[in-house]
């Protein structure tokens, strides 16, 4: 067993329990909401068993390996951004947390647009050549996701009534932070595409690292 399978192996059970208590947590946030007559966060709280689902659909869907890496990522994520954020209110509750998440979500969605360049481009490995290409690949996509992110929020601000950017007190502020800290975020991943060009390893690349190998192993 080398060092990408024993680190997946680590990952993944740890993985076992990250997942429960994220179940956990959301059985016990549609309890108390559906007791409380809690429409609105009911609802949203009924969505957060989507995301574990929708990710091994994903894998199923595609005839992926599982990377569990990637999913403790992923997971990690979703855990701070939606049952925290939205569904317990964390983005209300305590100031500057809005601002992490997004500074964070401009990390995490870089690293998937790493993935995905090497899943597009030809050989699926970055070389030194590669990295103006793949710099701008990656910035341009994360901050694409970010807009998109803004205009998810504006329209959840139309269905729900609640304003969620804070449009009411700030104008477009917000808005414009939330943009700005997540642009934050993904220069400070950029440099993640030198390591991984350069083969230098780390707890960052390695859901990169486990991706290539397991989805290329014979390329490279």
């Amino acid at each position: 067993m080398n060092r990408i399978e024993r680190i997946e192996a680590r990952c993944g059970r740890i993985n076992r329990i990250l997942f429960a208590l994220y179940y956990l947590l959301s059985a016990a946030m549609i309890a108390v909401y559906a007791v409380r007559r809690d429409g609105y966060h009911l609802g949203i709280s009924l969505g957060t068993l989507a995301i574990p689902l929708g990710l091994a659909l994903l894998y199923r869907l595609f005839h992926l390996p599982r990377i569990h890496q990637l999913d403790f990522l992923v997971l990690a994520f979703t855990l701070l951004a939606y049952p925290l954020g939205s569904c317990l209110d964390f983005y209300a509750r305590f100031p500057g947390y809005d601002k992490l998440v997004h500074m964070l979500s401009g990390a995490f969605v870089s690293l998937l647009c790493i993935l995905l360049y090497c899943a597009l481009k030809p050989g699926h490995r970055i070389e030194k050549q590669d990295l103006p290409l793949a710099i701008l690949f990656t910035f341009f996509g994360s901050m694409a996701v970010a807009g998109l992110w803004e205009l998810g929020e504006y329209a959840i601000s139309l269905l729900t009534g609640r304003d969620v950017q804070h449009a009411i007190d700030t104008g477009v502020g917000d808005t414009m932070q939330d943009m700005l800290v997540c642009m934050l975020g993904t220069l400070a991943t950029l440099p993640l595409l030198r390591s991984v060009a350069m083969g230098r390893h780390s707890f960052l690349t390695g859901p990169v690292d486990a991706f290539l190998f397991k989805l290329y192993p014979h390329e490279g």
